[in-house]
């Protein structure tokens, strides 16, 4: 290749790198309530990436919360008023400016594009039927890593039946053996990290079910211990559902979508992600 044409083809890959760059996602909309209009567009969903020079208008009592991916930075966003997505944050064209903040929450951004696509991808699913809670068998934890050490066990059930739950380790050592009133049973005992465990459930002589899982290593048991700590407001708890799954805690994080689904019923996206 002709010195000219490097040169030529050089500066087209630097071109095409820098408007790549710029069409990177900056922020995701972490809370939104009321009239939210993104870019004269309609309606953003929950968990929407935004580009640099996103516009978001807020009707009279909207609300809005949006994130930064990587300085973690969240701005509070009232109505009415207008909105521009910067590279450094939000700023009021109209209206009054936002209030930001740091949380003590952080999740990857691998976690919070995978996070923010399945929610948009659960909008074009909203006719799928959503799992009962009162299906049979064992509910929690089924299958799964967990990050705690003292879980609750939970299965389908009558509140005022007695079951009988033993949990064994993976060599088969009983690690507790109990009766509980109800489908439910916080282990009275701590577990070991790292373990896999296996715990069934009985009614007098008749057994009803049986679950494996595992508790994860101690320094990710802590990291989810200090997350859930920290996570007091609702986007505080949209970060730790994002960090558990980022954990590994699939389950721990699908936990925390059921809960704050039950709790805002206005974002249609939660109940897909806790599916």
């Amino acid at each position: 290749m002709v010195p000219a044409a490097r040169s030529i083809l050089a500066g087209f890959l630097l071109c095409l790198a820098f408007v790549a760059r710029a069409a990177d996602p900056v922020a995701f909309l972490s809370d939104i309530s009321g009239e939210v209009v993104m870019n004269g567009g309609g309606r953003p969903p929950f968990l929407a990436e935004l580009l640099p020079g996103t516009k978001l208008a807020l009707g009279q009592d909207a609300r809005a919360a949006v994130m930064y991916v990587v300085s973690g930075e969240e701005f509070a966003l009232k109505g009415p008023g207008e909105f521009v997505v910067t590279r450094d944050g939000v700023k009021a064209s109209k209206g009054a400016a936002p209030s930001s903040r740091v949380p003590g929450l952080r999740a990857s951004a691998a976690a919070v594009v995978e996070t923010s696509r399945a929610a948009t991808a659960s909008l074009r699913m909203r006719s799928a039927p959503a799992p009962r809670a009162d299906r049979a068998g064992p509910h929690y934890p089924v299958n799964a890593r967990i990050a705690t050490l003292q879980p609750t066990l939970r299965w389908a059930g009558e509140a005022e039946a007695t079951y009988s739950v033993v949990v064994t380790s993976r060599a088969g050592k009983e690690v507790f053996r109990g009766t509980t009133k109800g489908p439910s049973l916080r282990l009275p005992t701590r577990l070991v990290a790292g373990q896999a465990y296996a715990w069934t459930y009985s009614a007098g002589e008749a057994a009803l079910g049986d679950a494996r899982f595992e508790t994860l290593p101690s320094d990710a048991i802590a990291a989810a211990d200090k997350a859930r700590v920290g996570a007091k407001s609702f986007s505080d708890r949209v970060l730790l559902a994002m960090v558990l799954q980022d954990l590994g805690a699939t389950q721990d994080a699908r936990e925390v979508w059921i809960q704050l689904a039950a709790e805002r019923p206005d974002i249609p996206e939660l109940a897909g992600l806790a599916r």
